[in-house]
């Protein structure tokens, strides 16, 4: 009965799906609906689900061939892709270094991987069938239906927005424009034309090189998208583990609609992608706490080691969690010191060197980055336009701004730099924490001790509103205990309390929309076919217009200096946006620029005086009887180079 009734639904969903492509065909058939473009679009997402099963896979067949079993089914999903992702990273490193960064190999991995772990990924398909089966057949009580209603709206928003062409500065200046020039390349090299990038770790872009091979920049945007999604879940396992699952879900949904998150899933940046690797390097050493197997210790530092190569403030997340392992062992496990230091340097050694590639290839001091990180005055000069610098200089003459910084930053995000608040939900509910009657289960002490290390060292090293992500999902669980907490008190308390949260949720979803509901629209119109991938970046990044010039008017053999705007991703002619070197003292720009082949140069008006030299200056020495305007239109202008007179 129960199977005929699932067939019922399916067929009917089917049924639905083909009377709606039918009726849309029907109103909509003067080519305005674009069914390529739809078809891309769920290519894309078929594409990103390979990948995805794919790593799972290699996670899978890896902890098989350790002998190390996870009983939990989420629990096993996400560790696996965790491992896979940390081999796959590794794969396509290694194409790069031997010079078989492109397209064909790029392919070739992908389905020798796919075929390579074709049994896992039937295994893993049949048991996600089972299990969703059981979901379906579960009852599930009204509050959590409105969870999974108000998630479900959440994921829909993001995934419209991950489906459009990339926008914005860290994404177009460094996380896809330098993966971008290895593909060109086809190794990895140093790319000392672009501004920015040099010495970062690229774990996430090396990702993204991949999806740039394979299809192009909104396959790297799903892939960041995937990230928050997997996150979510890795949520509501650790907190189903050792809490419940009502903790475990409502947790899920605090995170995951948190605008900054949200804004975070529609990007081609890298804090989703380090998010789920430190939170699965926690998770891991909780559960190798709780549990004494080693084997959780080694995928910790795998993971703390991947983290660590995806984004600088992997270093704050292993000194932390080598902190936790040293406690652990001293003062709760009572441990001899042998094994104390066989455990840390295990955790300490492993993540270092799975880590350390790009700093490594950088040539970078390890030593002056963390000095620095520690320092924060390198954080506060590069976030000082965000308004952070204005916050946190005051200290000079007080405290004050360090105490006011959850409040200002909860409640006055738009001084913080990038679109998305931190929500209401954790500012309603941390203080909570105060009384001790929400601090007696052990775990909870744990982690948030654990998070409140990390917002002290956020607060004094790199108080901008990115910052604070990685340790959204602890919050989360945190948040979600004393809320569930709550719950138990009294049916008042009960019914208020879940009016309140459903009322925020709605309210951080549709009003504090990271770039507005009229976005959300665009984008997704742009999903459904309506409007065209081309006519939405027009609208949205202005660097798309002066690029597509560039791309369909001048020579192939031209060669651009961008002089001062980062965003390059959209540039499919050769450019640097590093003044050339001089080979002499009195070699002026002009010459500079002839001995490297400039042809034509790019300035954002906007930015007269960012750059090398101020654009004002930059015209006198090069000289008006050597410049031609080619073409003009705010903020841009593009001139030739004439250099014989």
């Amino acid at each position: 009965m129960i199977e005929e009734n699932l067939n019922k639904v399916k067929w009917i969903l089917v049924s639905g799906w083909v009377i709606f492509v039918y009726l849309s065909f029907l109103s909509l058939w003067r080519g305005k609906i674009l069914w390529e473009s739809v078809g891309e679009t769920f290519f894309r997402i078929f594409l990103l689900l390979i990948f995805l099963l794919i790593n799972i896979g290699l996670g899978k067949k890896i902890l098989k061939w350790l002998k190390f079993k996870i009983e939990f089914f989420l629990e096993s999903l996400l560790f696996s892709v965790g491992i896979g992702l940390a081999v796959f990273t590794f794969l396509l490193i290694g194409l790069g270094l031997a010079g078989l960064f492109n397209k064909w190999v790029a392919h070739l991995l992908l389905l020798g991987a796919f075929l390579f772990t074709y049994k896992e990924i039937e295994d893993v398909v049949s048991q996600i069938k089972i299990k969703f089966k059981g979901v379906v057949l579960s009852k599930i009580s009204p509050l959590e239906i409105a969870l999974f209603l108000i998630l479900l709206i959440q994921i829909i928003f993001n995934l419209f927005g991950a489906s459009v062409l990339p926008s914005g500065w860290d994404a177009l200046s460094v996380h896809l424009a330098m993966p971008k020039e290895w593909g060109r390349l086809h190794r990895l090299v140093k790319v000392p034309y672009l501004r920015f990038g040099r010495g970062l770790p690229f774990n996430i872009g090396i990702l993204y090189g991949m999806a740039l091979l394979i299809k192009d920049a909104i396959l790297a945007k799903l892939i960041h998208f995937s990230f928050g999604i997997l996150t979510g879940i890795g949520i509501y396992a650790l907190s189903r583990r050792y809490f419940s699952h009502r903790v475990g879900l409502l947790a899920l949904v605090i995170f995951y609609t948190v605008p900054i998150i949200s804004w975070q899933s529609t990007t081609a940046y890298v804090d989703l992608g380090f998010t789920f690797y430190a939170f699965l390097a926690v998770y891991a050493l909780i559960n190798w706490i709780n549990s004494k197997r080693e084997g959780w210790l080694f995928i910790s530092a795998v993971m703390i080691g991947l983290s660590l190569g995806s984004k600088y403030t992997g270093f704050l997340w292993m000194g932390i969690l080598g902190i936790g392992i040293l406690i652990n062992d001293l003062f709760f496990k009572k441990e001899k010191f042998i094994v104390l230091v066989k455990n840390f340097s295990l955790f300490t050694v492993l993540g270092g060197l799975i880590g350390s590639f790009w700093y490594l290839r950088s040539g970078q001091s390890i030593f002056r980055i963390l000095y620095y990180i520690l320092k924060g005055s390198m954080w506060k000069k590069a976030f000082a336009m965000t308004g952070t610098k204005a916050i946190i200089d005051l200290v000079g003459s007080s405290l004050t701004p360090y105490f006011s910084l959850p409040w200002n930053i909860t409640m006055h995000s738009g001084r913080f730099a990038d679109p998305g608040g931190i929500g209401l939900v954790f500012l309603a509910f941390l203080p909570l924490f105060i009384l001790p009657r929400f601090r007696k289960n052990i775990m909870i002490r744990f982690v948030l001790l654990f998070s409140l290390l990390y917002l002290v060292l956020w607060g004094w090293c790199f108080p901008y509103k990115r910052g604070i992500i990685p340790v959204l999902p602890l919050l989360s669980i945190i948040t979600s205990y004393a809320i569930v907490k709550i719950l138990n008190f009294n049916g008042f308390f009960k019914g208020t309390i879940c009016i309140l949260l459903f009322l925020t949720f709605i309210f951080q979803i549709f009003y504090l929309a990271p770039e507005g509901l009229s976005k959300v629209y665009q984008r997704m119109l742009v999903f459904m076919g309506l409007t065209s991938q081309e006519e939405y970046i027009f609208r949205n990044e202005s660097t798309s217009h002066v690029f597509k010039y560039i791309n369909e008017n001048l020579s192939p053999n031209s060669k651009i200096f961008i002089m001062n705007d980062p965003r390059t991703f959209y540039c499919n002619r050769p450019y640097i946006a590093i003044l050339p070197a001089s080979s002499g003292r009195s070699e002026n720009i002009l010459a500079r620029f002839k001995r490297v082949g400039i042809t034509n140069f790019l300035v954002n008006t906007s930015f007269k005086k960012r750059g090398i030299k101020g654009y004002t200056e930059l015209l006198k020495e090069i000289g008006e009887n050597h410049l031609r305007i080619i073409y003009q239109q705010y903020p841009f202008v593009v001139y030739t180079i004439v250099y014989d007179r």
